[in-house]
């Protein structure tokens, strides 16, 4: 009684490849093969086995707990269970079932499920096999690529050729492993599939950050080709050297084409630098005269070093000097610009004492906001006064410039920091005051536009104004607009109350009423169908659900009395509706039953099968069914199998000597439930099956009381 609740094992004999037969003379001779089509059931019921006489009865059967433990090494198997444990069951089961195979045969199909598990085994240990002559390969670790704008080493694209190679090798080892599907993977074979995807994805990150690197040098060579259409030298150089730093870098065999242009604009660059010295001589003479101008004539000191500065600009954007003769025009160049900023240097230096002591002061500032910050008791701290402290710090700030850059962004990060801080003081309060008033507007609004009732909408006004009175200060401007807006919300409510408290009253009172005559009239309808139950229906109890939901709609103090009085009379109806379709189902295997009796008297006398009273008992299929089988033998066998299926269909056991039969049906619903071939039939297909066997006589009647009182038994509830 067990095999039907083991792990389901999905067995089709027919898929499964020839395996060998057990080194045993015996087992050979009595175990069919596991490719051939079971036989037929009827058949095989009546028909004897081959191999030795059958055992008595009182010898126990051997190969019933050998099946049962040879699905449980199945489920293990499926489950992952360490292989060394189930190779050493799977051996011991192998030596006792082959030993019981030299006494006795098997059963079909307990020698398919034999079969089914061995050739499995088979597989995974096939599998462990080949995996265990795999190399180990450590899992790589990322591939530590610069950032976007910096071309990658050339070390870290050999080290993409290297775990190339190393994914095709690991791919090569994995593709004979055949690891079965139904087998869940070991962690090793895991972690080397892990380390194939890593590599994979390394690789596919490393081809595209190739591609961006080709983009980028197909970008820097464009800009490059258009600054040197464009005489910009200084540009070009600057391109040029970025993008032989990145072509450098790359592969070898990736530039390609761009390696070529690369190439080609370096050699335009060449020859235009000779043409710019030519070129640029005179603007370097004019640029000189001017510096010595300057030194001889200056400016006031900030407008001088103004001047200077530009001058040098402009000699910059000449480009390198390439030729002995600019050199000595920029030694000389760089002479004057040096007499030319002599009288600003004593400006610059009354600059950097006044820079000096305006970060002194400032620092000092900061010092007197950090005090007052930390202690001041801001739970009961003037806002007013310490919004004109922090008004007044922002104008000293302002007066004491300018400070030198580096320290004086330091101290500036601080001084921001604290007048944040000081912000933040004064103006929360004012802001959280202004956020929550804000909010208790659009909750009044809202539901005074909302759709709740309007005793629900009174209560949320009340409550939305205690809650206004609890908000502190605001401005006042901004509070006068707020409040205007709250008190019209809250009037519009408020005005609607009392009209909505008459209307509500009435609808209340009138929605009692209608539930009442809706409760009664079903009241009276299910009394009636206490004496006549074949009116009754699921559309007319869904009907009465629908129309009494509305009950729902009164307030709690109304609605209870009214709930249970409609939650019972459904209850009624529901045990009228099961009682009749219990009574239904009775009826109609009864009227087989008779039918089965009244056929099979007729079949013995030889005289015409009469028409069954009820054809929703038995239909006019199954009728003809009968008529065809009148001339045939007695289907003791068949009918004996039936009754085994409504017995373990209905839960109840089957006599002691039917205990092998009761086996074999156990192990067909196995597998036609592992094939797909559908559930259990239920009541009226066994009834229907019952009724198409024939012809009959007394010596079946065991079976069919046995038969029709396992059916009575499914059919209760």
């Amino acid at each position: 009684d067990t095999v039907a609740d083991l792990e389901p094992l999905r067995v089709d004999p027919t898929t499964l490849p020839a395996l060998e037969s057990p080194p045993v003379a015996a087992a050979a001779a009595a175990a069919p093969d596991a490719t051939d089509k079971p036989p037929d059931t009827a058949t095989a019921a009546s028909a004897p086995g081959p191999g030795p006489s059958e055992p008595s009865i009182a010898e126990p059967e051997p190969f019933e707990p050998l099946v049962e433990a040879f699905l449980a090494l199945d489920a293990d198997m499926r489950s992952g269970a360490p292989f060394d444990a189930l190779a050493e069951r799977r051996q011991d089961l192998t030596e006792r079932w082959l030993i019981a195979a030299d006494h006795r045969p098997p059963e079909p199909a307990q020698h398919e499920v034999f079969e089914a598990v061995s050739h499995r085994f088979r597989e995974l240990a096939d599998g462990m096999a080949r995996l265990s002559e795999v190399a180990s390969v450590a899992a790589p670790k990322p591939l530590a690529w610069p950032a976007d704008d910096q071309p990658a080493p050339s070390v870290l694209w050999s080290e993409v050729a290297a775990r190339r190679r190393l994914l095709r090798e690991l791919e090569k080892s994995l593709q004979p492993v055949s690891w079965p599907d139904w087998a869940p993977p070991t962690s090793r074979l895991t972690e080397l599939r892990d380390v194939a995807t890593a590599l994979r994805s390394q690789l596919a990150e490393a081809e595209q950050r190739q591609r961006e690197e080709l983009t980028t040098l197909a970008t820097q060579l464009d800009a490059l080709t258009t600054a040197l259409d464009e005489g910009s030298l200084g540009t070009a150089r600057n391109l040029l050297s970025q993008a032989r730093a990145r072509h450098d870098a790359l592969p070898a065999d990736a530039t390609g084409q761009l390696g070529r242009e690369l190439g080609r604009q370096a050699a335009r660059l060449a020859e235009l630098k000779d043409w710019q010295t030519f070129a640029t001589t005179p603007k370097r003479e004019a640029l000189l005269e001017a510096m010595t101008a300057l030194a001889e004539s200056p400016l006031a000191p900030p407008e001088q070093a103004d001047r200077i500065k530009a001058l040098r600009q402009q000699w910059r954007e000449l480009g390198p000097v390439t030729q002995a003769a600019d050199g000595r025009l920029a030694d000389r160049f760089n002479a004057e610009a040096e007499k030319a900023f002599a009288t600003c240097r004593a400006y610059f230096a009354e600059l950097a004492e006044q820079r000096k002591a305006n970060l002194v002061a400032r620092e000092a500032l900061c010092d007197q906001l950090q005090r007052y910050l930390e202690e001041t008791d801001w739970r009961r701290a003037d806002m007013k006064a310490a919004e004109q402290i922090m008004r007044a710090a922002r104008d000293e700030w302002r007066r004491l410039a300018p400070v030198d850059r580096g320290p004086g962004k330091v101290v500036e990060a601080r001084f921001e920091g604290l007048q944040g801080q000081l912000h933040d003081r004064v103006k929360a309060e004012w802001d959280r005051n202004l956020q929550a008033k804000e909010a208790l507007v659009a909750e009044a609004e809202a539901l005074a536009d909302g759709d709740a009732p309007v005793q629900e909408k009174v209560d949320g006004a009340i409550a939305l104004q205690r809650r206004w009175r609890e908000v502190g200060v605001t401005p006042r401007r901004p509070d006068q607009r707020l409040w205007r807006a709250f008190r019209r919300a809250c009037d519009r409510i408020f005005s609607a109350r009392e009209e909505a408290r008459h209307a509500a009253d009435a609808a209340v009172e009138a929605l009692e009423a209608s539930l009442g005559q809706a409760l009664d009239a079903f009241q009276a309808r299910l009394e009636a169908l206490q004496a006549d139950a074949g009116a009754a229906g699921e559309a007319e109890l869904r009907d009465f659900r629908n129309r009494t939901a509305t009950v729902e709609r009164l307030p709690a103090s109304r609605r209870r009395a009214l709930s249970e009085r409609r939650e019972a009379l459904e209850r009624g109806y529901r045990r009228l509706l099961k009682e009749r379709q219990l009574r239904l189902a009775a009826r109609r295997l009864e009227a087989a039953r008779l039918w089965d009796i009244a056929a099979a008297e007729a079949e013995t006398a030889g005289s015409a099968m009469p028409d069954p009273a009820d054809p929703d008992a038995v239909s006019g299929e199954v009728l003809e069914a009968r008529r065809a089988a009148a001339d045939g033998a007695v289907p003791s066998a068949d009918l004996h199998r039936l009754t085994i299926r409504a017995e373990l269909a209905a839960g109840l056991p089957s006599p002691a000597e039917d205990k092998p039969l009761r086996m074999e049906v156990q192990v067909g619903r196995l597998q036609a439930g592992l094939s797909g071939a559908g559930a259990d039939p239920g009541a009226a297909d066994l009834v229907g099956d019952c009724c198409r066997l024939g012809p009959k006589d007394a010596s079946i009647e065991p079976l069919r009381e046995r038969f029709f009182s396992a059916l009575t038994a499914l059919q209760k509830p």
